[in-house]
């Protein structure tokens, strides 16, 4: 990993001619996650022919999301109503070398997703525009609760007139599957180009096969699950009448 962060360094430092004004790359292009992993910190680099402004958008993966509303009924809270959101980003940071708001307009950010403000989700089913709205909020809140959205924009810092870099955090609890990097440059309120690349999280050794196994046999690990439990619970009871 080392390496590749000094040689990517190198080469972003080194001019070269290149038809795009805009260009990215990541110190770790998969993240491997094994038992202990207790989150990381990516380092994101990039290079823009003109120094503007810079906002990156780290994404994924997505999947369909379902919030539900509890009701008090009786002293028991149960389930009440529910929406369900087709490809929703289990993953959304946002780094920028100013204000978004400061850099473009409105109606660009919303074309684009650009910050939590302009994401629109859709829903499966169809349901009114107030019930969306208050819904759509409870997720995006769920998900910053989680540290999976982020509250504020991180920071990306010019290092020379073209040279550009920021840090992304990684949470322990972070989603396993396929993101998108995306990288745009805006010039006094316009875009000038717009990258993007892949990035991936991966599980690995005994955590990766847990994973698998949960997966694959869904019903046997749940019985494995609850059999530990309950040996679990009877050997705490015997620790108990010993003392």
């Amino acid at each position: 990993m080392i390496i590749r962060f000094v040689l990517t360094l190198i080469l972003f430092l080194i001019p070269f001619h290149v038809k795009a004004e805009l260009d990215i790359d990541i110190s770790e292009p998969m993240l491997e996650i094994s038992t202990g992993f207790n989150g990381d910190t990516l380092t994101l680099f990039g290079t823009s022919k003109q120094k503007g402004d810079i906002i990156i958008i780290v994404k994924g993966p997505q999947k369909d999301t379902t919030v539900r509303r509890k009701t008090d009924v009786i002293g028991l809270w149960i389930n009440a109503r529910s929406v369900t959101f087709s490809d929703i980003p289990q993953y959304y940071n946002v780094a920028s070398s100013r204000s978004i708001f400061d850099i473009t307009d409105t109606q660009t950010r919303l074309d684009n997703r650009i910050g939590i403000n302009s994401l629109v989700f859709e829903t499966l089913d169809n349901v009114s525009n107030e019930r969306h709205d208050r819904f759509q909020e409870a997720l995006i809140q769920n998900m910053q609760l989680a540290h999976l959205y982020s509250l504020t924009p991180d920071a990306v810092e010019y290092i020379n007139d073209s040279l550009f870099k920021t840090r992304i955090h990684m949470p322990s609890n972070v989603p396993v599957g396929d993101y998108e990097i995306e990288a745009f440059l805006f010039k006094n309120g316009k875009m000038i180009d717009r990258q993007s690349r892949p990035f991936h999280v991966r599980q690995v050794g005994l955590t990766a096969s847990i994973h698998d196994f949960a997966l694959s046999q869904p019903l046997l690990y749940g019985v494995i699950i609850i059999i530990i439990a309950i040996l679990s619970s009877l050997v705490a009871i015997l620790l108990l009448r010993r003392e």
